[in-house]
């Protein structure tokens, strides 16, 4: 039996992928200040993912004035926008997948999340504290006009992932109608949208109302792609899905979520910051952050013992 991204199968294996893939895609956004500021010189210490603020890689910055140096706009301030860009642009287009339906879902939500928190929700989370408004403060870029642009970029490279799984649909009798694109984007990125907006509601935090205007302007640039292009047909069709894997990935996929929505709670009415190393003088842990250790401290250093005479 040939499959499409249609069948219930697939879409019940999506909405699982959906579930682990964007926790990850919100956590890349930590991860890829934590990694830019340990290529600039400082230090990575851990990580802070509030679902309803701007992610955070928390680092000790290499020196009190890093903030408002030229390497922190691309390697700090810049560096989570410019990482879910990377990801939803070149996961459709260049990354080596092995064949099945498991990964093309995954790619396929992967760079969907990314487009729609990274570059949708993030860039509005972030006008108060958060890379919109390092780049206005340091380098007077106004706030609306970095978080239009982000959004804009979203709905542009959403598209190629739009059209890597919308070319699956060659597999119905007819190929892939319009009708039947427009409902594929439906089917595999409401749900994921709706279960995570609904999460950060659950957990108390305050969603604005440009951040969800973000979020969805990326989706309408995928109902955009969906109702514009038709896509080839893929080289490689997607081999038959059994039900054990559906199940596999929705019991990852819950655990994923489960702890996502633990870290992303606001504690005080602020996030967690969940650190393994040692907040030096030039931390960036944000005010009022609770402070969760995730390995012991380091035993203190105990000065030589004399010698004897």
């Amino acid at each position: 039996m040939r499959l499409s991204p249609l069948s219930p199968r697939v879409v019940a294996l999506s909405w699982g992928a959906a579930l682990l893939v964007w926790p990850l895609a919100w956590l890349l956004l930590a991860v890829a200040q934590g990694v830019g500021t340990v290529i600039a010189g400082g230090g990575w210490i851990g990580v802070a993912v509030p679902l309803g603020v701007h992610p955070w890689g928390i680092v000790n910055e290499p020196t009190v004035a890093f903030a408002g140096s030229h390497p922190a706009l691309l390697l700090y301030w810049l560096a989570p926008p410019l990482a879910a860009l990377a990801v939803a642009a070149l996961a459709p287009v260049v990354l080596p997948v092995p064949p099945g339906w498991l990964a093309e879902v995954a790619v396929f939500q992967l760079a969907a999340a990314s487009a729609v928190l990274g570059l949708g929700v993030a860039a509005r989370l972030g006008a108060a504290d958060g890379p919109a408004s390092g780049l206005a403060l340091f380098w007077g870029v106004p706030a609306p006009v970095f978080e239009a642009a982000s959004a804009l970029l979203g709905a542009v490279v959403v598209q190629l992932a739009v059209a890597r799984l919308a070319s699956h649909l060659w597999a119905e009798p007819g190929g892939p109608r319009r009708s039947r694109r427009l409902l594929t984007v439906a089917v595999h990125t409401g749900p994921a949208a709706l279960v995570w907006l609904a999460a950060v509601l659950a957990l108390g935090w305050a969603v604005p109302r440009d951040a969800l205007l973000g979020g969805g302007a990326v989706l309408a640039g995928a109902a955009f792609g969906a109702w514009r292009w038709t896509p080839r047909s893929p080289l490689h069709p997607r081999p038959d899905l059994l039900i054990r894997r559906v199940v596999a990935v929705w019991v990852v996929g819950v655990a994923v979520f489960g702890a996502a929505v633990w870290a992303g709670a606001p504690r005080l009415g602020h996030g967690t910051a969940m650190v393994w190393g040692v907040p030096g003088m030039t931390n960036n842990v944000r005010p009022g952050m609770a402070v969760v250790r995730l390995t012991p401290l380091p035993a203190p250093k105990r000065p030589p013992a004399p010698s004897a005479p």
